[in-house]
């Protein structure tokens, strides 16, 4: 049976990692946000994971975010590639991304992601 949406504030700093246990479907929410990660690093040369902090805590959307440095000055700078639903894993309208209150302070990068689904995958064999 099907559990209801709770609707919940998760902790402003949380990453996936963190909520992973409150999760459906742990290793296809993470296998699909890896996707996700993939696509933007091939498009950008780098990709993170940001989860939100307010809505569904079994599936919170995420949004996928890539770094670029500017050379002379060294400085790095944060864009967003994409947010997308947690429960459909569909692209959600730019104005998701805009409301920054909606996303965690803290990221995960492609290779922390890679790492937990690995250790999910290794607890479901």
């Amino acid at each position: 049976m099907a559990r209801r949406a709770v609707l919940v504030k998760t902790p402003g700093d949380a990453t996936i990692a963190d909520v992973v246990e409150n999760l459906d479907h742990p290793i296809e929410y993470v296998r699909r946000i890896l996707e996700k990660l993939e696509r933007c690093r091939r498009a950008h040369g780098d990709a993170q994971v940001r989860i939100g902090v307010l809505g569904r805590a079994e599936c919170p959307n995420y949004l996928i975010e890539y770094i670029t440095e500017d050379l002379k000055s060294g400085q790095k700078s944060i864009h967003p590639d994409a947010a997308y639903s947690g429960s459909t894993h569909r692209e959600l309208a730019p104005k998701h991304i805009e409301e920054a209150r909606n996303w965690s302070s803290e990221e995960m990068n492609i290779t922390a992601v890679s790492a937990l689904i690995g250790r999910l995958r290794s607890r479901a064999s």
